[in-house]
């Protein structure tokens, strides 16, 4: 099986929408149930960032490398911004967020190698 960028992007997305789905589906009050959501959703961003590699490993192209990047970028943004909302409301997902920008910024640094 061969990922491409698009696969990429559909996984951010996915992950995201299940991510959705399932908090509204939980309880008020449901912390645990919370926190295994998010914690689904930053293993899915860390199987994410492991695409991202495979895909960035593979491209030919320090254009296509970057753009790989970049959308890993956009997709721990995206997450880190659901999750950061969230926060205020389940303290607990601090250290989540934490990890998502872990991923977050070791993507960034790697864009940027390649621009």
């Amino acid at each position: 099986m061969t990922f491409e960028l698009v696969d990429l992007e559909d996984l951010g997305e996915k992950a995201l929408l299940e991510f959705n789905d399932c908090i509204a589906q939980t309880k008020p009050g449901y912390c645990v149930d919370f926190d295994q959501a998010v914690d689904r959703l930053v293993g899915k961003v860390e199987f994410a960032y492991g695409v991202a590699a495979k895909l960035a490993h593979r491209e030919p192209t320090m254009e296509g490398t970057e753009a790989i990047w970049a959308k890993m970028v956009s997709i721990c943004d995206e997450i880190g911004k659901q999750i950061k909302d969230l926060e205020g409301q389940h303290p607990s997902c601090k250290a989540s967020f934490d990890r998502i920008l872990d991923y977050r910024n070791a993507a960034f640094k790697r864009r940027e190698l390649h621009s």
